[in-house]
């Protein structure tokens, strides 16, 4: 089912797919349309309410494909030397039917569940959200799980995939948090004038310059979550790998951080991203002829800060650089929460996690991308992401990328283990 945003079409029918497997095993559901008609689908399996409801939170949209650069059918649903591929396999379709298989299993069972478990399966996440869970969680909250009187709800969403290849033992993440998106740009402006008697002050020039100066990993440092995951590993891993983990995580963890920054970045796939705080240019707007020179040119980037960044004060300092070249910082949009606390389901998610295929080491985390759990976290609700799929570097290179695709067997091993995680958590 093709469901790719934009536009988001296609993303009723499978939301209807989802329905129907739903409301056959007793829940009650209902598809809730934003203004701009955008479906999520919301069904309740009831509980008692004196605990926080059980919120499985996954979407329905995928990203673009570019078709010829896939080794099969992109929407083909193929399965292949024991491989299943599709856009969405990983990112969330999959996600989203182990939800869903996991609250069926729950609801077969002859009593009521100990909490009430939502499953929410949006539209929009692929484009922030806004029409999807954050119109949810704003408008709607009562049907996610904020109801007042009653705890706030717990979720289960994306974001964190097992991964083997790192260290010896695969890695099981459980995402507490997320790096926060901030997109701002910087407009430059400059001398006009001819290009064969090029004015002393350029607006393209000063701008090249200041995305020298601003863009790239800040200096690199440990938020508390990861040296709580550099610990982790330094009690499993031995050798260097083990005595490196050991420095990371010790009282001098900022100092080796910034010793260590470039092999991590190089080395460690996603973890190097999330010792430091991100700056990256992505689109670049100046001139329209050649031989002319613009009096002004503009550029967007893309920021993601670690929880605990101050964006206010970031922007002040990027602000003040750019004074000093005629260049104006504007913030265009930002979004983000704190890191969630530990709590019971945690341990629940790291005892499953521990017995799963290769005996994963399971480890809080944040993770480089926004997800739609922020949404849940900044309304106060404890949101973690998880899910029970241990991938090769390669395979989770496909995530947004081309020939995405998941295995098989670790896929019904992940069904399995989410169908543990619901039924332990909700009873």
């Amino acid at each position: 089912m093709p469901s790719v945003n934009p536009p988001g079409d296609g993303e009723g029918a499978v939301a209807e797919l989802l329905r129907d497997r739903l409301d056959g095993s007793g829940l009650g559901t209902q598809i809730l349309s934003s203004p701009a008609g955008r479906p999520s689908l919301v069904a309740r399996l009831p509980g008692r309410p004196a605990r926080p409801p059980l919120v499985l939170l996954s979407h329905t949209d995928v990203v673009p494909v570019e078709g010829g650069r896939w080794r099969r059918d992109p929407f083909g649903g193929e399965i292949i030397a024991g491989e299943l591929w599709g856009r969405g396999t990983l990112d969330m379709k999959g996600v989203a039917v182990m939800h869903a298989e996991a609250v069926v299993a729950l609801a077969s069972r002859d009593r009521e569940p100990d909490r009430e478990v939502i499953v929410v399966a949006v539209a929009d996440e692929e484009a922030g959200g806004g029409e999807g869970a954050g119109w949810l969680v704003a408008d709607h909250g009562d049907q996610v799980g904020f109801t007042d009187g009653r705890p706030q709800p717990e979720v289960l969403g994306e974001g964190g995939f097992g991964l083997s290849g790192i260290v010896a033992r695969p890695l099981m993440p459980i995402v507490v948090g997320e790096k926060a998106p901030l997109r701002f740009r910087a407009r430059a402006t400059g001398t006009p004038g001819h290009g064969s008697l090029p004015p002393e002050r350029q607006a393209i020039r000063e701008l090249a310059r200041f995305v020298e100066k601003v863009s790239g990993p800040r200096r690199a440092r440990l938020h508390p979550v990861m040296r709580e995951q550099f610990a982790a590993l330094a009690g499993t891993v031995e050798g260097i790998q083990g005595r490196l983990f050991g420095l990371l995580s010790g009282p001098n963890g900022h100092l080796a951080a910034r010793a260590l920054a470039p092999q991590l970045r190089s080395r460690a796939g996603a973890i190097g991203h999330l010792i430091s705080d991100t700056i990256t240019p992505t689109e670049i707007h100046g001139g329209y002829k050649n031989n002319v020179v613009p009096g002004e040119a503009e550029v967007s980037f893309d920021a993601r800060l670690l929880p605990d960044t101050d964006a206010d004060a970031l922007l002040r300092e990027l602000g003040r650089i750019g004074r000093r070249r005629d260049i104006e910082v504007e913030e265009i949009w930002r979004s983000g929460a704190p890191a969630s606390p530990r709590s019971s389901l945690f341990d629940v998610l790291a005892a499953v996690s521990s017995r799963l295929p290769g005996n994963p080491v399971p480890v809080a985390s944040l993770t480089p991308g926004a997800t739609d759990l922020r949404f849940f976290r900044a309304r106060g609700s404890t949101a973690y992401g998880w899910v029970p799929l241990v991938l090769s570097p390669e395979l989770l290179a496909t995530f947004h990328g081309d020939d995405e695709r998941i295995p098989v067997d670790g896929f019904a091993t992940a069904v399995s283990a989410m169908t543990e995680v619901v039924t332990a958590a909700a009873s």
